[in-house]
């Protein structure tokens, strides 16, 4: 038998902690395959194909102000009020 070094120990660890890790995303790849989702959130937007997600640039005062106003309202999302204005400007230049 081999004498040990002092790293040994601390190699022996880090390879426990990788079968660990290994074994945990196996796990998580099996239960997303299955199609069942557990407990939490219920799947959003960003997963949704039919949405992408887009970058416009706007006044940063006005940004806030839209945010206040949403609230007030009842939580409506910016997204969503982006996506009713959108669809009423399409609406206007197709018809």
């Amino acid at each position: 038998m081999e004498p040990q070094s002092k790293f040994d120990a601390i190699l022996d660890r880090k390879r426990d902690v990788e079968e660990e890790e290994e074994h945990t995303v196996e796990q998580t790849v099996v239960s997303t395959e299955n199609g069942k989702r557990g407990r939490g959130r219920p799947a959003g937007k960003r997963t949704n194909p039919d949405y992408a997600q887009v970058t416009a640039y706007i006044p940063k005062s006005l940004h806030e102000d839209v945010k206040i106003a949403l609230i007030k309202e009842g939580g409506k999302e910016f997204s969503t009020l982006v996506e009713e204005l959108l669809a009423e400007w399409m609406q206007d230049k197709s018809g």
